[in-house]
């Protein structure tokens, strides 16, 4: 299930005012939109009509064409569908890995060779499990670990988190003596 939290994030990227954003009593994520109240329900159908509202070049780049704009919705709807199961089962969360790890291995962005509204998207959705995965486990999902790096080393993307240690140079504090 996509998070008001995510809705917000994303929201807060594309500088659009996110609005009442609440479940409906099909606990179903919706989004009031703050001058007209309307409504709109569904995770996906929530971050499209926010992008509809931005201003923000990287999220009309998303829309540059047809392919590209199927191709962030397809992105858009796997965080949802695979991304957002994963935070609560461990088993879930590493096939989801290993999944976008083989996937990112020759990319250094989900769709075309440039950052876009499924860039964002899923490093939203997939923020909590990153924090929580250990040094070892970093290492052995490189590519995503490289991805999310570079992700969020912009502010605009990474909003007031802290930034997320993938560096492993912090195990040279625990070596006490001089190495030969």
């Amino acid at each position: 299930m996509a998070s008001v939290e995510q809705v917000t994030k994303a929201a807060n990227f594309m500088k659009v005012a996110a609005g009442k954003i609440g479940y409906n009593s099909e606990k179903i994520i919706t989004r009031y939109a703050p001058k007209t109240n309307e409504s709109v329900s569904g995770f996906s159908s929530i971050i499209q009509s926010i992008a509809r509202e931005s201003k923000n070049e990287v999220i009309r780049d998303s829309f540059s064409d047809i392919e590209t704009e199927l191709q962030v919705a397809q992105w858009v709807d796997y965080s949802v569908l695979y991304v957002s199961p994963a935070a609560k089962d461990k088993h879930v969360a590493k096939a989801l890995l290993e999944e976008l790890n083989k996937y990112l291995e020759s990319r250094s962005y989900l769709v075309n060779h440039k950052l876009t509204l499924a860039d964002v998207v899923v490093f939203y959705a997939i923020q909590n499990s990153m924090v929580n995965l250990q040094p070892l486990d970093k290492e052995y999902y490189l590519n995503v670990s490289r991805w999310f790096d570079h992700l969020q080393q912009q502010k605009a993307i990474r909003q007031d988190e802290n930034l997320i240690n993938f560096s492993t140079l912090h195990l040279l504090g625990w070596a006490t003596g001089t190495h030969v």
